[in-house]
């Protein structure tokens, strides 16, 4: 298995790569499990986030895999409550509230779903989007749009990594980038630039 070799602020991990296409590989990353990692992320989250001046009422994620994250940074913040979407409708839900992709959006997206009762406790709610992983930057679009939906107000959008340049946006809080590398039919791999992001 081909590995790469993150230093993520004096933490070492080996991540794999994962081909996304014939010549094209991605660091693959998960926070599940990791406690050391989610410390270091938590701290340097909330020191970006006090930097700014920003106070949320309220974490937001979307699915299980940052789940705990999300938890980690309400107890930081002293919250008895966050809140996690959701990628299908499940049986414990009420009245749940239903985000779609975009007609063009990449094929990777999934609709989100939020829990009628979560959706009542947000409303008028000052909340701080959370991902660990942005790319295209969909998930958290649609999440910022879900808000704006039920009445919340999105204070910040924050990730752990950014991957690749297709998603912009100078508001963005992220703590380092991932890669994405070019394949040559040789086996030998490069960064991917700017300009072939775009192709």
């Amino acid at each position: 298995m081909d590995l790469f070799d993150l230093n993520f602020h004096g933490l070492r991990r080996k991540l794999p790569l994962t081909y996304i296409a014939s010549n094209k590989q991605i660091a693959t990353f998960t926070i599940v499990g990791d406690v050391e990692f989610t410390e270091v992320a938590g701290k340097l989250i909330q020191e970006k986030l006090e930097e700014r001046n920003i106070v949320p009422d309220c974490f937001v994620g979307p699915g299980t895999n940052i789940l705990c994250f999300v938890h980690h940074m309400a107890k930081r913040y002293g919250h008895t409550r966050y809140v996690v979407l959701r990628k299908s409708i499940l049986n414990y839900m009420t009245s749940p509230q239903v985000q779609l992709p975009w007609r063009n959006a990449p094929k990777h997206a999934k609709k989100l779903v939020l829990n009628g009762s979560d959706m009542e406790f947000l409303k008028g709610k000052k909340v701080v989007l959370i991902d660990d992983v942005v790319s295209t930057g969909t998930t958290m679009e649609m999440q910022s749009q879900m808000m704006e939906k039920i009445g919340a107000t999105v204070l910040a959008k924050c990730s752990i990594f950014k991957q690749g340049n297709r998603y912009i946006d100078p508001d963005l809080i992220y703590l380092d980038n991932l890669p994405i590398f070019v394949v040559t039919k040789d086996g030998r791999k490069t960064l991917l630039t700017e300009e072939q992001s775009e192709m």
